[in-house]
């Protein structure tokens, strides 16, 4: 016989199991039965950092669903990788070389990239050991990293691809500019805060005019990059100076600069006039691009100081020079007032420094195009959004998209193939040698080139992903048989807040290479936040290490946390508190198991190698099954077609509740015990037990596939639980045994709540008095052993007349049976008084419910009767109850 630790201790098996997978090549797609592929593409985590909670939800999940397609005999490939995090990456790189007294500027390209390199290569292993302790099941002989040489020519052969189709272009353009890193950024990574500062009233004279117009700004050292001052064309005040001198002069560099007049100004807008300084503001720079003005006045530089064409405050920094400008505007007499003023102001997502936007030219991506393919598929419903409410959000995006901006001035990442020659020739090919062929047919001579230094957004690799090792050749000549096999991905599994920066991005670039959809539904989980509902994060304390919690609880129980407790309609409120309770339940699932492995281990060698044999058994001698038997089997099959169901809608929490409910109320509490008093007497309960322990394993394995592994080994079944086909029950529902049963199970629970609130234990005896008419009294004659059994009376008598003896407690369960314990050594009056009032209380809140829904005239008339009638017979019932409560408490009053 297996040894059975009589306490589930997940240290002793954990790492041990995953290793046996791993070595025996069990997550490896398998050839189908089904016919049906089941491919997920996982989103990657960055190389450097730690998995946090975010991503434990998102293996969870993934994982979960990936098992459970594995057990329906579907070919599953879930693959690992990690993305180059080229930001990241690149601050830590620098920060230790700067610890070193090194700098990138003093070192060539390859050299930094190499110490890039032995970055990476020293702490990515890190990232894989914790998707390993993390329980994912993916194939990890395909496993990807975004920066790797193969994933290099696809990303390049997909960036020439697109350049020669006329889809990316450069521009020069507004953007924003991280100083810190020094580098563009895109709109997505610039966090925008609210902060108190200042409005400055500035006035601009007019041209030999005594007139003047008033504008108002927040940053009033822009004002020496303005090129003009912008009006409403509806506003009637300044009709006659745009109609007579249209021309201002700009304070401090006294020069003259146009009025013009554009829709974009509002009415109401502080002084209704707008200064217009478009190589520093994105609204600025559209309404010079529709007026033709001049984009170069480019003022503040990118490091963080003033440029020549600040003139007098060229060099100064920000903050000083804007001191400076308003004391000369002061003492010029253009300075109004000043305000104090609360503004939106931008600052960097990682580096936490002030965005600028600036004019600069930079490599984009003609989104429109690519766009309109997405959009028609969106409309052919080629794939679903779950939950539908994120519909709104994509439409959002994908009616509303803009250009985007691909290049960065970063080192580490996939450098952009363009080369350049001397005079400013452009070449686009996948290699150096491509590049001068290219440039020596154009010239008729060979020419210096020079590639461009930028690299790609992160973005752009990342968008390849579900297809870079699915898709074609490295040189997309041919697709693979992965490809034609798994294209596309059945569901995508990620974040919501990712669906721009990750999912628009994928399905637009997918569009456009393949005409499909690369992925079939999208399935958007719920965010982790801590306990009270708050945003995790490391500024308010509350942050949550999963690696932690799994060397403290272990695996399983944070798994079951995770996947139960999160569903896509809502964020999960993360206590660490459900993790304990989730550890105990899987001890109680471990204890049942090895209560079963006890009392049939031996017999079990003879079924557990043909489970269908078993089951035609089972249903061959159904007639002969106890009761209790039928029922549980009912229950199994019950529960088999629900979280089946469930799995199939992506109902994941739903599912897990329900399993926990049937483990613990109706396997546990209450069939187990009913075994233990009748299998003296049935002639099959070796079989019924095996055969549900085998089915509640299998379910179970998708959210707790450790102890399930183990269990399954423990108590005896041949082969692994992880490739064991799902549940599939095909022995029949019994509603009418299950209603009976429910009836019973009330009563019982109703009696053991009675001794826990009167403080008498589990164990303890009673005496139980029962009186039921009509066929609850035929099921209490019929069960009567079993109930006494089950809650340890020692004398149970059924009763024709209610007594009225103030020493026993009372109770009364909804089918309208009514008890009495004799506790009299143990009972509180005072305690049981207190009982019966919030009893009391409870039942009228309950039929106040039901009142409530009865006397919605929508509810009873679109209803189906057979609902009405139930909800009326519901109400009779609970009043029956409250009125039996409420002669009992008077009778003790």
């Amino acid at each position: 016989m297996n040894e059975f630790a009589k306490k589930y201790s997940p240290e002793s098996f954990e790492k041990d199991i995953y290793q046996k997978w791993e070595k025996q090549w069990k997550f490896l797609p398998k050839e189908s039965i089904t016919w049906n592929t089941f491919y997920i593409p996982m989103p990657p985590p960055n190389v450097t950092s730690k998995l946090h909670v975010g991503h434990s939800v998102m293996l969870a999940i993934q994982d979960l669903m990936t098992r459970y397609h594995r057990m329906i005999w579907d070919s599953t490939l879930m693959i690992p990788w990690t993305d180059h995090a080229w930001i990241s990456t690149q601050v830590k790189v620098e920060e230790k070389l700067a610890k070193e007294g090194k700098s990138k500027h003093t070192m060539t390209r390859e050299e930094f990239l190499k110490e890039c390199w032995d970055w990476n290569n020293m702490y990515g292993w890190i990232i894989q050991s914790q998707f390993r302790k993390m329980w994912t099941s993916c194939d990890w002989t395909k496993e990807k990293f975004t920066f790797e040489p193969s994933m290099n020519k696809q990303v390049v052969k997909a960036f020439v691809d697109l350049y020669k189709r006329g889809l990316i272009y450069k521009w020069e353009y507004m953007v924003n500019y991280d100083p810190v890193l020094n580098t563009v950024v895109s709109d997505q990574e610039v966090i925008y805060k609210e902060e108190k500062g200042k409005l400055y009233y500035i006035t601009y004279f007019v041209s030999w005019s005594d007139s003047e117009v008033v504008v108002a700004t927040t940053r009033p050292e822009t004002m020496l990059g303005d090129v003009a001052v912008a009006v409403n064309p509806k506003d009637k005040r300044y009709k006659k100076i745009l109609k007579l001198w249209k021309k201002l002069i700009l304070p401090i560099l006294n020069k003259e600069i146009p009025l013009i007049a554009d829709d974009m100004v509002d009415i109401e807008f502080w002084t209704w006039a707008v200064k217009i300084t478009p190589a520093h503001d994105p609204n600025d720079f559209q309404v010079a691009l529709r007026h033709k003005l001049p984009m170069d006045e480019i003022v503040l530089g990118k490091d963080g100081k003033m440029t020549e064409k600040a003139g007098i405050f060229s060099g100064q920094d920000f903050i000083t020079a804007r001191q400076n400008i308003v004391e000369l505007l002061k003492s010029k007499g253009n300075l109004l007032k000043i305000e104090e003023h609360t503004a939106r102001v931008g600052y960097g997502e990682r580096s936490h420094a002030k965005i600028e936007t600036i004019v600069s030219k930079q490599w984009f991506v003609k989104v429109q195009p690519l766009a309109d393919k997405l959009i028609a598929g969106y409309k052919r419903k080629d794939f679903e959004i779950l939950p539908e409410r994120y519909n709104k959000v994509f439409e959002d995006w994908i009616f509303n998209l803009r250009d985007w901006c691909i290049s960065r001035q970063l080192i580490w990442g996939h450098q952009i193939p363009v080369w350049y020659s001397e005079d400013g020739k452009i070449f686009c090919a996948e290699t150096e040698d491509e590049a001068m062929e290219m440039a020596k047919k154009e010239c008729g001579k060979e020419i210096t080139l020079t590639q461009d230094p930028d690299a790609l957004d992160t973005w752009f690799s990342s968008a390849l992903w579900p297809f870079a090792i699915l898709w074609y050749d490295i040189n997309w000549k041919k697709q693979t048989e992965l490809f034609e096999k798994y294209y596309p991905a059945q569901v995508l599994e990620t974040g919501h807040d990712i669906i721009f920066f990750w999912v628009v991005r994928m399905l637009l670039f997918w569009y456009e290479f393949t005409w499909k959809t690369p992925f079939k539904t999208i399935y958007l989980h719920g965010l982790v936040r801590d306990k009270h509902g708050r945003k995790m994060s490391k500024s308010a304390g509350n942050g949550v290490d999963p690696i932690d919690m799994i060397e403290k609880h272990w695996t399983d129980a944070l798994r079951l946390t995770l996947t139960i407790g999160n569903t896509p309609w809502n964020d999960i409120k993360f206590d660490e508190e459900n993790v304990e309770n989730n550890k105990i339940f899987i001890n109680k699932l471990w204890n049942a198991c090895r209560f079963v492995s006890t009392n049939i281990w031996e017999e079990l060698k003879s079924l557990s190698s043909d489970m269908e044999a078993l089951e035609k058994n089972l249903i061959d001698n159904y007639e002969k099954l106890m009761i209790h038997e039928k029922w549980i089997l009912s229950r199994i099959r019950n529960l088999s077609d629900i979280v089946g169901k469930s799995m199939e809608e992506y109902s994941f929490s739903l599912a897990g509740q329900e399993l926990q409910v049937f483990t613990k109320n109706e396997f546990c509490d209450y069939y187990i015990e009913e075994f233990k008093l009748t299998k003296e007497n049935s002639k099959f309960w070796n079989e019924v037990i095996t055969y549900v322990i085998s089915h509640l394993l299998r379910l179970w394995h998708p959210y707790i596939p450790f102890v399930t592994e183990e269990l399954y080994q423990k108590i005896g079944f041949s082969g692994m639980l992880i490739e064991a086909p799902w549940s599939k029950v095909a022995i029949k529902r019994n509603e009418q045994i299950e209603e009976e049963k429910e009836v019973m199970m009330d009563l019982l629970r109703e009696i053991r709540s009675i001794k826990a609130e009167n403080d008498v234990p589990n164990s303890g005896t009673i005496k139980l008095y029962i009186y039921a008419k009509g066929k609850n009294l035929e099921m209490i004659e019929k069960t009567k052993d079993i109930i006494s059994g089950i809650v340890k009376s020692e004398y149970t008598e059924i009763i024709t007349n209610k007594k009225e003896d103030e020493n026993l407690v009372y109770g009364v369960i909804k089918a309208g049976i009514e008890f009495y314990i004799d506790i009299s050594n143990a009972v509180d009056r005072e305690k049981e008084r207190e009982r019966l009032e919030l009893q009391i209380i409870d039942m009228r809140e309950y039929i106040a419910i039901l009142d409530k829904k009865l006397l919605n005239e929508s509810f009873v008339r679109r209803a189906p009767q057979s609902l009405v009638r139930e909800e009326m017979e519901k109400k009779r019932l609970a009043q029956e109850k409250l009125k039996k409560l409420e002669e009992k408490l008077d009778s003790i009053c």
